[in-house]
């Protein structure tokens, strides 16, 4: 499991938006699978029998979130600049910051099953195969699916730079 853990991490603060709640999702995961490693039978990956459980989780602590309204868009992070940065590295960095709070904000925005694809195909590399086999789809269902998702989120940026 712990060769998973980086990308659970991952996949819990971006599928939540929030670095801290994303951090404890990801510690509920990893003791929900040790508890449950005796019921592992196999019939998947430990990766995917391992993402099954992050995204019930998320699913989990979203809901949670909505009904306390305490879960908010990511604060922009800040930008740490020394004196050695040039004004050309200092540009990329702001343009390359900017991108990643659109599609921080733009993910937000999604729906939950819109975002959970996305993050299963982009941020854990899952194949169509596996994200069917996680969403109990067919293969062609779950290419359409990351497509319109795809999709939807570059309607959402377009309108956030209009």
């Amino acid at each position: 499991m712990r060769t998973f853990q980086h990308e659970v991490v991952g996949y819990c603060v971006n599928m939540l938006g929030d670095k801290t709640h994303g951090d404890e999702v990801a510690q509920n995961v990893f003791l929900a699978a040790y508890t449950a490693m005796g019921r592992f039978r196999g019939d998947a990956s430990v990766r995917t029998w391992l993402f099954a459980i992050a995204r019930r989780q998320c699913w989990k602590a979203m809901k949670q979130a909505k009904r306390q309204e305490s879960l908010q868009p990511p604060a922009p992070v800040e930008m740490q600049t020394s004196p050695e940065h040039d004004l050309l590295e200092l540009e990329e960095e702001v343009l390359w910051q900017r991108r990643q709070d659109r599609l921080s904000h733009g993910l937000l925005r999604l729906k939950k099953r819109e975002r959970d694809v996305l993050m299963m195909y982009y941020f854990t590399r899952m194949t169509y195969a596996e994200i069917a086999t996680q969403l109990w789809v067919s293969e062609t269902t779950a290419r359409r699916r990351v497509q319109q998702a795809r999709v939807r989120l570059e309607e959402i940026m377009k309108r956030e730079t209009d």
